[in-house]
């Protein structure tokens, strides 16, 4: 786990802005929630944390270090899609595996976080099943799994 901060972060879309000057601190190991309207930002604080939206200003530290410019897939941050997406032509152990390979881990670790992080979420025993054999549940909790097997992780809703 990590501490992360944003620091006056500002976003604008056109003419409207989104986020002006804000700020979050989420110590190591704490949860947050973020809550409010549709609109307000939390979708697009939470793509700013992750990479796919680049701010017009401010900073995202983890543990102090700025990670404005590194890339998506080295951030180290799982998503949880409200609709999931997961893949429907990989099984549930490839859906798991997928960023930790495109992360270029090494084999034997991939093999042991997908084994640890599905048997976190009870699904140890649906590994060469395919999303549309799974329960919704079974399916959110794919997506679960595949966020946690990153090591951090956090939800986007939209």
């Amino acid at each position: 786990m990590a501490e992360l901060q944003l620091k006056n972060i500002t976003l604008t879309y056109g003419n409207n802005p989104v986020l002006q000057n804000f700020a979050l601190q989420v110590p190591d190991g704490e949860l947050v929630s973020l809550l409010g309207p549709s609109g307000c930002g939390k979708t697009t604080t939470l793509r700013i944390i992750a990479g796919l939206l680049q701010p017009d200003s401010g900073q995202i530290l983890v543990d102090h270090n700025d990670i404005a410019n590194v890339p998506v897939y080295k951030r180290q941050f799982g998503m949880v899609f409200q609709s999931y997406a997961l893949f429907p032509h990989l099984t549930v152990w490839d859906n798991v595996a997928f960023g930790l390979k495109q992360q270029k881990i090494a084999v034997t670790e991939i093999n042991q976080r997908v084994t640890d992080t599905l048997a976190l979420v009870g699904l140890e025993n649906l590994v060469g099943k395919y999303p549309h054999q799974l329960s919704g549940g079974q399916q959110q909790r794919v997506s679960l799994a595949r966020a946690l097997s990153s090591k951090t992780a956090f939800t986007i809703n939209g």
